[in-house]
């Protein structure tokens, strides 16, 4: 069985594992980690609208974790070892976004320039996660 970390010793864990990492869209972010404490659980778009500084008329998509990191963490055969090793850093930061956080999704707001929010519950009910942004044109 796998351990269980503390709210903070996961946000650390998190931060090493996004160390370096951007997400490609048509300009490339880097990720950060996202820790709110157990006053802020998500429990509606507005919330999470209102607790990023969003207007509360943006756009908010709701997804599913897996398929938004497919494209990182599939290997094609044209990888070399760099794109081998970063999808093998990014399927590391998807497992442990399952194993250690609850009722995780991913939160699109905004049209063309995007923030993603990949977002769960620790057991101590924080939310926690990563965030980027991503443009779409």
């Amino acid at each position: 069985m796998q351990k269980k970390y503390q709210t903070q010793e996961l946000v650390t864990l998190l931060q090493r594992l996004v160390e370096g990492l951007t997400w490609m869209s048509e300009t490339d972010a880097p990720l950060h980690v996202v820790y709110w404490d157990n006053s802020m659980v998500i429990k509606s778009n507005e919330q999470l609208l209102q607790h990023t500084q969003h207007p509360l008329t943006a756009v908010i998509e709701v997804g599913e974790v897996d398929q938004f990191f497919e494209p990182a963490v599939t290997e094609q055969d044209w990888f070399g070892e760099a794109e081998k090793e970063t999808a093998a850093r990014y399927r590391s930061l998807l497992s442990v976004l399952k194993q250690h956080l609850s009722h995780l999704k991913v939160y699109r707001v905004g049209e063309v320039e995007i923030d993603v929010y990949v977002l769960g519950r620790t057991e101590a009910d924080s939310m926690v996660g990563i965030a980027t942004q991503i443009v779409e044109t």
